[in-house]
């Protein structure tokens, strides 16, 4: 399996996975912090520049790699709105899984929800550390628990026990977007009207490659130390009628493998579900996430 191209998202990508402004600011804040001291930094799967053309701005050295030609060509046309298109942000088209640098040449590798997509991770894992200088760090988000809130005492531990599988579109996660009503969070008043109607017309989510830092901890073992960000909180509001919406014309990445007409059924009977139990399109659910974050660091 290749990992997953996002050519067919380019022109809508940053119009569905942008963070609100407080969460951006805090998530630029944590990785400018983080990855000041370990520069320059190759981003894998830079996408539109959504992550690095902030830190950039900050000053911090990066450069970015990704296998779209679509989304890497949107990003240089966001790049020219940013301080007048002076920023010096390299990029080129390549796959995670084989990178086109020399080893020992970053001081940090940063992917953003990038290794749940990747079949290959424990490849992809192995290249960022060959280009990784001694000291250097692996830093990579993972899919939230279902509220996105770090449990006590745990952050900084290292252990991941407490990391589960849900996510949400705000926080740009892909693994279980909130945003279309498939969120374990059962508050959500139509989470299983659309998650059963998916699951009725086919429409089944497959796990591609590392959700858990667990996962990515055991394959290092002795090579790298897992350690444990703050997660950066996502408040986002979600109406019915756009979880229906992003469902019918398959904007997130899990729903590619299935046909048009899956999604057009799952729609339709989701709708249909609204109507009989007197749920409004314009039903509006708030919920609550994270951009979880890990450093897997290597010795000096």
């Amino acid at each position: 399996m290749e990992s997953v191209n996002f050519d067919r998202a380019a022109d809508y990508y940053d119009a569905t996975r942008g963070l609100p402004a407080d969460a951006m600011a805090a998530m630029t804040d944590l990785l400018a912090r983080e990855l000041g001291a370990h520069q320059p930094c190759l981003e894998i799967g830079v996408g539109t520049g959504r992550i690095a053309l902030p830190l950039s701005a900050r000053g911090i050295r990066l450069a970015g790699a990704d296998i779209s030609g679509g989304m890497l060509r949107q990003l240089l046309s966001n790049a020219a709105c940013w301080a007048q298109g002076a920023l010096a942000l390299p990029v080129l088209q390549a796959d995670a899984t084989l990178l086109p640098f020399a080893a020992r040449s970053f001081g940090s590798v940063l992917a953003v929800h990038v290794l749940h997509l990747i079949p290959d991770w424990r490849i992809a894992v192995d290249e960022a550390l060959r280009v990784l200088r001694p000291g250097g760090a692996l830093v990579a988000s993972f899919p939230t628990d279902n509220r996105g809130v770090a449990q006590p005492g745990t952050a900084g531990r290292g252990d991941g026990q407490h990391i589960a599988a849900a996510g949400s579109q705000a926080a740009g996660n892909e693994a279980d977007p909130a945003a279309i009503g498939l969120t374990r969070d059962r508050k959500s008043p139509w989470a299983d009207a659309v998650r059963e109607a998916a699951r009725r017309h086919g429409m089944v989510r497959v796990q591609v490659g590392a959700r858990d830092p667990r996962a990515v901890t055991a394959y290092l073992g002795g090579r790298a130390t897992a350690r444990e960000l703050n997660p950066v909180p996502v408040r986002s509001v979600t109406t019915l009628g756009e979880a229906v919406d992003y469902i019918e014309r398959q904007l997130f990445s899990w729903t590619w493998p299935y046909t048009a007409e899956q999604a057009a059924a799952v729609a339709a009977e989701v709708r249909d579900w609204a109507a009989a139990a007197n749920v409004p399109l314009e039903t509006s659910h708030e919920s609550e996430s994270a951009v979880r974050w890990w450093a897997f660091e290597l010795s000096s």
